[in-house]
């Protein structure tokens, strides 16, 4: 009896002490860095072209997703152009040189021009996120395994099933 007793313990222990969740697949997010925008998938960083082959199944995000890349490409063009004259310029002043307030001038607009593209690029992209996260979220509902717990209760064993 005590060894019976010993096995139902020790076999309960082992069931519970398993997680029991349901499957749930991880969402896509984008987070913005001062380093850039970075895509997750759970702990898993993807790169813009990773994120599109996640979208392909789904047309509506994939087609935003695909115009948020242009975006990105058009505002990183502009920003580093901006970029580029603006250092040029202190570089010039540094060195000993006359600055050039034209150029600074035109690497501000440039940068200027950036900002707001990028901005569009961040509304783009997370409404495509969204979007796939949603019919990911609908379509995933209909697969869920169901989860098995057998253990203790306060009335002696249990065997729960979780749908």
């Amino acid at each position: 009896m005590k060894f019976l007793l010993f096995l139902v313990i020790t076999l309960s222990l082992l069931v519970s002490s398993q997680p029991s969740k349901a499957q749930v697949a991880d969402t896509l997010y984008l987070k913005s860095t001062f380093w850039g925008n970075k895509f997750y998938k759970g702990d898993t960083i993807y790169g813009i072209n990773g994120v599109l082959e996640e979208l392909a199944a789904n047309e509506q995000p994939y087609n935003l997703m695909l115009k948020a890349k242009k975006d990105n490409t058009f505002a990183q063009i502009f920003g580093a152009a901006g970029g580029l004259l603006i250092g040029w310029s202190v570089a010039t002043d540094i060195s000993g040189g006359e600055h050039n307030w034209y150029l600074i001038g035109i690497g501000a607009g440039f940068v200027a021009i950036s900002i707001p593209i990028s901005i569009n690029f961040k509304k783009k992209a997370n409404q495509a996120l969204r979007d796939h996260n949603a019919l990911m979220a609908n379509s995933a509902r209909w697969h869920y395994k169901p989860t098995y717990h057998f253990g203790l209760s306060g009335n002696g064993l249990q065997l729960r099933v979780k749908f």
